[in-house]
């Protein structure tokens, strides 16, 4: 992998490893632990999976998103579950949702000018009773949590009457919140 982005090259391994791959064809590839033709090793056709992505944001002012649709796979029957691969192309219901046949993929990281992420990756089919990263249910979350302690008094005042619902109460002794 080689990137000029903000992110560790780590981060954006885990994001990759978190996207959802669909096949037609999953039934019939094998697990990469049962694999007698690479012995295990999941670096062959029959247990995994090929994938390149080369993405570069050019001299605008824009943001480049790169997501999930920008992967190229080496197999045309496996791709991101966010683009649908030619054999199992379902009809979208536009009823309801207007975009919906345009599917933008899960964003992987946001390039400014100049940046640059080129990466080749394999996946290999698995079940969350080996690994975790397999199991079908995964919530990963990242919240932004300010340290208000460390607040001037006046700012701690203002933090407390900003909140809408009233959850902090400044302690008039002690001048910490409660």
């Amino acid at each position: 992998m080689s990137t000029s982005s903000v992110l560790s090259d780590e981060f954006i391994a885990h994001c990759l490893g978190l996207i959802p791959l669909t096949s037609a064809a999953a039934m019939q590839m094998r697990f990469s632990r049962d694999c007698n033709v690479c012995d295990g090793d999941g670096f062959c056709e029959y247990c995994s999976v090929e994938f390149l992505l080369s993405a570069r944001a050019t001299d605008s002012d824009q943001t480049l998103e790169v997501t999930s649709n920008d992967l190229r796979s080496a197999d045309p029957k496996v791709c991101p579950s966010t683009r649908l691969a030619p054999s199992s192309r379902r009809s979208i219901n536009t009823d309801f949702e207007p975009n919906a046949g345009e599917q933008r993929g899960i964003l992987t990281v946001k390039l400014n000018r100049g940046q640059e992420l080129r990466l080749h990756s394999i996946a290999r089919k698995g079940i969350g009773k080996d690994h975790a990263k397999w199991s079908p249910a995964a919530t990963v979350t990242f919240m932004y949590e300010p340290d208000i302690d460390t607040l001037a008094l006046d700012e701690k005042r203002s933090w407390v009457e900003s909140s809408p619902t009233k959850v902090f109460h400044l302690d008039p002794i002690t001048k910490q919140f409660a």
